[in-house]
């Protein structure tokens, strides 16, 4: 067999792979034969594996998929009878980042009120700001992101390297009050049913003292 010359440093020795892994020979065989594992026979007696390969079985990656921001949209509505308009701001938002060349990594798309604390797809946007994972985030307007406080968002945003992009700054006064009108009933119908539940049991308890 013809000696074959590599660039070691992007290599391991069989030695380092077995310690590493803490394998035997027979395994690393196996390993290498199903092409788990890449190699490179360098003469008739040494085989060297590849950095790279070695790192994904171990879950390690490369350092350039590692620091890879994402280009991501944020879609709300309050109801479901706005699905439609749900539909147009992904179409808004998609049609905005395909003119400019920008890659859409991830949609998160709600059905859900903007006062609302509990909204599971913006509370998981959170969490990829935090972990350092967004670079932009494309919205049609301010409000699709939350209520009120937006500018908290952003500068808490800006501090994990993850930049708001707004579509359209001004408000569409009609649909602002429609959505902030349903939100109010929202609430207020909440309360209602919660005061509503408790002085029943306030009730029960009145009269489980009565007929003792």
């Amino acid at each position: 067999m013809t000696n074959i010359t590599i660039n070691k440093d992007d290599y391991y020795t069989t030695a380092e792979v077995l310690n590493i892994f803490k394998i035997d020979s027979q395994t690393l065989y196996r390993w290498r034969k199903s092409g788990k594992i890449k190699s490179v026979h360098i003469s008739s007696r040494k085989i060297m594996y590849e950095k790279e390969s070695v790192n994904k079985l171990l879950g390690i990656k490369p350092i350039e998929e590692k620091n890879k921001r994402k280009n991501v949209l944020y879609c709300r509505v309050s109801s479901t009878k706005q699905k439609d308009d749900l539909e147009k701001q992904k179409q808004i938002l998609s049609d905005f980042c395909n003119a400019n060349g920008y890659i859409i990594d991830e949609i998160y798309s709600e059905i859900a009120s903007g006062m609302n604390e509990d909204r599971i797809e913006f509370n998981k946007l959170i969490d990829s700001v935090i972990n350092e994972e967004i670079e932009n985030i494309y919205i049609t307007n301010k409000d699709r992101l939350t209520r009120f406080g937006y500018k908290y968002f952003e500068n808490l945003f800006d501090k994990f390297g993850t930049k708001i992009i707004v579509l359209n700054n001004t408000i569409n006064q009609e649909s602002f009050e429609q959505e902030l009108s349903s939100d109010l009933i929202s609430i207020i119908h909440h309360f209602s049913m919660k005061m509503y539940s408790n002085r029943r049991k306030q009730l029960k308890q009145v009269e489980k003292i009565l007929n003792e």
